[in-house]
């Protein structure tokens, strides 16, 4: 398994964006975590730091203008994209909801 070196957080929750990236950082401070408040704002850095590509990608399902499932679609269209690791969480209680990410 490659290292892991970089990781895209795409989640419009400040609070859990802050709690995540000093999770990381407290594992490991030479992991880059590049942030995005939703998937067109995930598409556009994906785009924008190209060949930049994180090692991993942690998606939350729920999120304005566009969601998880939704970003992850695009993403699995561009062959670059296809084959980073995604991780899809959520926060909702809601079971249509979880039943979306499996």
């Amino acid at each position: 398994m490659a290292a892991l070196t970089s990781i895209l957080l795409v989640d419009d929750d400040k609070d859990d964006q802050l709690l995540f990236t000093d999770a990381v950082n407290e594992i490991d401070p030479a992991i880059i975590c590049a942030i995005a408040g939703n998937g067109l704002e995930a598409l556009r850095l994906l785009e924008e730091k190209s060949p930049w590509l994180p090692s991993v990608v942690f998606l939350d399902l729920n999120m304005p203008h566009m969601g998880g499932m939704e970003c992850l679609a695009a993403m699995k269209k561009v062959p670059d994209w296809a084959s980073i690791p995604v991780v899809i969480f959520t926060t909702s209680n809601n079971i249509a909801d979880r039943e979306k990410s499996l």
